[in-house]
């Protein structure tokens, strides 16, 4: 799993918590959407494709701990479905 994750942008990261590896999208609004679509988000659409500011996607270094994220929203996920998600990403 750990290749999938790199595969996909995501880095590793410490904090005080603990690693947790994570994909932070701000800048790309097609990608922000497309993401959105495939963890079944309902959002706003603007003229500029969504009013998504932050999108996070993060899991705990063991795959555990999974949350989608977006401005201010976390949804905690089953690992297998997070995982199910980030492949067609």
């Amino acid at each position: 799993m750990k290749e999938l994750l790199q595969s996909k942008g995501f880095s590793l990261n410490t904090y005080p918590e603990g690693k947790f590896w994570e994909l932070t999208v701000e800048d790309d609004e097609n990608l922000k959407v497309k993401i959105c679509k495939i963890f079944n988000a309902e959002i706003e659409m603007t003229a500029n494709g969504s009013d998504i500011e932050t999108l996070i996607l993060q899991c705990a270094e063991d795959f555990t701990k999974c949350i989608f994220y977006y401005d201010c929203n976390p949804f905690d996920m089953k690992t297998d479905d997070f995982i199910k998600c980030v492949e067609k990403i």
